[in-house]
């Protein structure tokens, strides 16, 4: 079975800060959608494949920051505003936040599969 469609995803439009391990600037990136094992973000620039990084984002409504680090799978054109759909997995994701994403992806009725 496809990895990408073995998790329920849902929709989730909430801003969130990409940064290298590193260090370096704090950038931002807009969610598109959020699974337990993932997400998928737009960027308006090209981010580098196969590279970890710092993701953190919060639900709508929830003062809890999701801090986690990230291994960005692609990251590709999308429409013609020079946008880019970007999509990673999580590495480390502390519980809480694990705990979070499952139930905002099967709260009532607005889960959908990938």
């Amino acid at each position: 079975m496809d990895q990408r469609r073995e998790h329920v995803r849902r929709l989730l439009q909430v801003q969130a800060t990409v940064t290298d391990l590193d260090g370096g600037p704090v950038r931002i990136a807009q969610i598109i959608d959020i699974a337990r094992m993932g997400v998928a973000f737009v960027t308006p620039y090209r981010m580098e494949a196969d590279k970890r990084y710092r993701f953190c984002f919060a639900f709508p409504g929830s003062s809890i920051r999701n801090d986690a680090v990230i291994d960005l799978v692609y990251s590709r054109p999308v429409g013609s505003e020079g946008r880019f759909r970007n999509g990673a997995r999580f590495d480390h994701l502390p519980q809480a936040s694990v705990d979070q994403i499952v139930d905002y992806v099967t709260s009532s009725g607005a889960a959908e599969a990938a």
